[in-house]
């Protein structure tokens, strides 16, 4: 994945499916997740109105849904869609340019 370390952005993990007390980071343990992810029940499913399979939701850095993927999309494909997003949030972030007077 891309090195997007110190960049506006957060990426987490919701799991769905309920897990006993330390089973959830063994398995981030063995797939090597890097990112931070907790047990959300079916709360998390309902509320956001996601099937019971593993999804990806992209949020901006305002917190707003841009992108869902049902499934895994594959790597090439969230790295797209974060450099996208991390782009505009920094650009927001910089100051308009002064015109010469």
């Amino acid at each position: 994945m891309t090195r997007l370390q110190g960049r506006p952005f957060a990426l987490i993990g919701v799991n769905p499916w309920p897990h006993e007390p330390g089973e959830l980071e063994a398995v981030m343990v063995r797939e090597r997740l890097n990112w931070r992810s907790f047990d959300g029940g079916e709360d998390v499913s309902r509320l956001w109105n996601s099937p019971p399979t593993p999804s990806f939701y992209l949020l901006d850095h305002e917190g707003i849904i841009r992108r869902k993927w049902i499934g895994n999309p594959g790597e090439e494909a969230i790295d797209a869609a974060l450099k996208k997003l991390v782009r505009e949030a920094e650009g927001e972030r910089r100051e308009p340019r002064q015109r010469p007077g």
